[in-house]
């Protein structure tokens, strides 16, 4: 069985496609996510709903601490990833914070 993990995606898109792109071409059976799925990109919304398919497909994935962030808004994070977290929880709706914070 072929795994394929990602992790710290951080909404960027480009870099997204490209794992998942090689994830298809190896012909993986399973991916496995392993948070910050949102962060410091410019893609949080495209990033969020990819995922959402991805486990509709069977994928595992785990809440980051960018993803909690994002839910729930920054605790202890440093200034710039507070700056990032409060940017996406604007680009986000109600419905993709509350699936970032059921991960």
């Amino acid at each position: 069985m072929l795994i394929a993990i990602l992790s710290d995606i951080h909404a960027n898109r480009e870099a997204f496609e490209a794992c998942l792109d090689a994830t298809a071409r190896d012909r993986a059976d399973l991916i496995v996510l392993l948070g910050d799925i949102v962060g410091y990109g410019p893609d949080p919304e495209w990033c969020v709903d990819t995922v959402r398919r991805l486990i509709e497909d069977g994928a595992m994935v785990v809440r980051g601490n960018h993803d909690e962030a994002a839910s729930k808004g920054p605790q202890s994070m440093t200034a710039n990833a507070r700056i990032a977290i409060d940017w996406t929880r604007t680009r986000l709706d109600t419905e993709a914070c509350a699936f970032l914070g059921a991960l």
